[in-house]
């Protein structure tokens, strides 16, 4: 099986988050471009985006997982007692939707763009 999890999302407030996770972790956290404040780097790669956020969804991480038909795996995640929390996002890594489980955690359902 290939990496369960290939990108995540964090969605805070303030360069107070950015400094934990540098000081904690001693992770790289650069510049962000479009809707991301910063990204977590490997020295080289991103791996994460920091997202703005409101008081709603302050503090939470979203994993990002590759599926190979996002339609059908969406259908599926409802079929299964999940929601669609965001609806189809394109961008250009890829395109994206939130669902939750019925437990209320959200994942990503990616499917890579092509190239």
């Amino acid at each position: 099986m290939a990496a369960p999890f290939v990108w995540f999302d964090l969605t805070s407030s303030g360069d107070d988050v950015r400094d934990f996770y540098t000081r904690l972790f001693g992770w790289t956290i650069g510049p962000g471009r479009g809707d991301y404040q910063g990204f977590a780097t490997d020295g080289e790669q991103p791996w994460a985006g920091l997202l703005p956020a409101d008081a709603a969804s302050a503090g939470r991480w979203i994993p990002y997982v590759v599926v190979d038909d996002l339609d059908a795996a969406a259908k599926q995640a409802i079929g299964l007692g999940g929601s669609i929390v965001r609806d189809r996002t394109v961008g250009p890594a890829g395109a994206a939707i939130v669902v939750t489980d019925p437990g209320g955690a959200a994942v990503a359902l990616f499917t890579p763009a092509a190239g």
